[in-house]
């Protein structure tokens, strides 16, 4: 089966100083972040007959994002809430820009997250890493196991929560971390798929059109 993840759109408008946003913010999409949106539904299209479950996290800007990209693809099945896709709580970070977090003393924690995925204990983060790691196992397995061969499912989620799918696929983390890959950008896809032994990575952080070789 295929596991399609994808990013929420743009939440800061161009020109906006982005800050760190996540379980405490409840942004809605910008405009452009819709566009976004539209874009996966397009993308989409051709999977509606395979897609058997959508799963969002609980905040307006992935819920707006999945149900934008549903209705867009013509897709009937119903957009489910899922906690488990909730973003991190960035605790002393929320509402700071990276800039800021550097001036404040966070430099180094703010380079280890970005370039290798190490979660900042001084930061207050919740829930913790092995947290975020066992949510992302129990979803992937639950599509596994609920799919017949060539079903799909769609979850949509952060930046932040979507990186730990890697380690679905031993050695993926790893490997993303020494090639600057680990970064879902806003609105972008991956794609996992299942075989029966285990998890692969079929697509990772690409435009939602690039779906299309996956059909």
């Amino acid at each position: 089966m295929l596991l399609i993840l994808a990013r929420h759109g743009n939440t800061f408008e161009a020109g906006e100083k982005p800050v760190w946003v996540g379980a405490r913010t409840d942004l809605p999409l910008t405009p452009r972040g819709r566009e976004q949106a539209a874009a996966l539904g397009e993308a989409l299209k051709p999977f509606v007959p395979r897609i058997r479950r959508i799963a969002t996290g609980p905040l307006a800007r992935t819920r707006e994002h999945a149900e934008i990209a549903a209705a867009i693809a013509g897709l009937t099945v119903p957009v489910t809430i899922d906690d488990r896709l909730r973003e991190i709580d960035y605790g002393d970070w929320e509402g700071k820009s990276s800039e800021e977090i550097e001036a404040s003393g966070g430099a180094a924690d703010l380079a280890a997250w970005n370039e290798r995925g190490v979660w900042p204990i001084s930061a207050g983060w919740l829930p913790c890493t092995y947290a975020i790691d066992a949510r992302a196992s129990a979803l992937a397995s639950e599509a596994a196991r609920d799919a017949a061969a060539g079903d799909a499912a769609l979850f949509v989620t952060s930046n932040g929560v979507l990186r730990y799918f890697l380690k679905l696929v031993p050695g993926a983390f790893e490997a993303a971390v020494n090639d600057g890959s680990l970064k879902v950008a806003t609105g972008n896809v991956s794609a996992l798929r299942f075989d029966g032994d285990g998890w692969r990575i079929v697509l990772w952080n690409t435009k939602p059109h690039e779906l299309g070789a996956l059909i």
